[in-house]
């Protein structure tokens, strides 16, 4: 059997146990695999908001945004989809409408000679990465897929005559798991996920170095600090872009910096996530343009460590302080007036 039919066969199988009655999203399952370092721990999406699934994440740095967007949408209950599908990080399989799929994600279908039919009953499988617009799975992912979705359907029928029982003796930071052995011979325990990951994805990004040029740094260096502080925020547009044809889709961040004594915006760019070069030389241009360096910068304490991976060796070196405080008092109403309009 060729593995796409393989494939469809598994996700077929797994609608038609409608596993989404029995688990929240937030019941997670882990399943070890011999041949990985790390467990690959699945949520099953649906009881709550009908968008059935699974989210397959493949390691605990992935996992790790599972986390991250429940802390968001805790933050704002208001956020809408794109500003959730932009943080995910892993592989999905989703059930839709036959309407509701594209024409590429119905000729797979229909490749794999596995007929579906009814509402929310036909498969797509996904692939997200932070910042990114969400694309088909590769076929590289297949067998990874393939084999988790066949464990996957044993072990979550047998976990959910044991989830009342754990979920009254377990702790939150605790999941089953079943671990497989060479011969497919398993155990099941519980699995407990370390601290940093259920923070969420602050603890895995790493902080730019400065990629600005010794001439660079030396001209904004110079420059005198001034007296007034500067409000920063760093955000993701909802509507993605493509810088280069065939290039995967990506939500472009948008930088928003105001001047407190001043009262007003004095810098609103977009970049693309990860560049920071980019960041750094708007930063220091910036502050050559105004002829100062603000004494500190405030961001918002959710942002913190976002705005940190890209600008916080940089402003350490020019001896701006990066502060983070609950609500930033000009920003946010500049912000919501800025965005609404974009």
């Amino acid at each position: 059997m060729n593995q796409q039919k393989q494939l469809y066969l598994l996700a077929k199988k797994l609608y038609k146990e409608k596993l989404w009655n029995d688990y929240l999203k937030t019941d997670l399952i882990a399943i070890q695999l011999a041949n990985r370092k790390e467990p690959i721990i699945i949520s099953v999406l649906g009881q709550t908001d009908q968008n059935y699934g699974f989210l397959f994440y493949r390691n605990l740095e992935e996992l790790a945004c599972f986390f991250e967007a429940a802390i968001r949408e805790k933050q704002q209950n208001s956020r809408t989809m794109p500003d959730v599908i932009h943080l995910q990080s892993g592989l999905s399989l989703e059930f839709k409408d036959r309407g509701a799929i594209s024409e590429e994600e119905y000729r797979l279908t229909k490749d794999s000679g596995v007929s579906f039919r009814g509402k929310k009953s036909w498969p797509i499988f996904v692939d997200y990465f932070p910042g990114y617009l969400p694309s088909t799975t590769d076929e590289s992912d297949n067998t990874l897929l393939i084999e988790v979705m066949e464990k996957l359907v044993e072990t979550a029928k047998d976990f959910k005559k044991k989830l009342a029982i754990y979920k009254e003796k377990k702790q939150l930071s605790e999941i089953l798991i079943r671990t497989y052995q060479e011969n497919d011979i398993y155990t099941d325990s519980l699995f407990k996920l370390p601290k940093n990951v259920m923070k969420g994805t602050s603890q895995f990004k790493k902080m730019a170095p400065i990629l600005l040029t010794s001439f660079e740094m030396k001209r904004v260096s110079s420059q005198k600090i001034g007296s007034s502080i500067w409000e920063i925020d760093i955000d993701f547009m909802n509507s993605p872009v493509v810088s280069i044809q065939g290039e995967r889709p990506f939500f472009p961040l948008a930088l928003l910096i105001v001047d407190s004594e001043e009262s007003e915006i004095i810098c609103s760019e977009f970049f693309k996530p990860g560049d920071s070069e980019t960041i750094q030389r708007l930063m220091i241009q910036l502050i050559l343009s105004e002829n100062k360096k603000p004494p500190k910068i405030v961001v918002n304490t959710g942002q913190y460590y976002r705005v940190a991976r890209y600008l916080e060796n940089l402003l350490i070196n020019l001896e701006i302080e990066l502060v983070p405080i609950q609500k930033l008092p000009m920003l946010s109403a500049f912000k919501k007036g800025l965005l609404d309009y974009l």
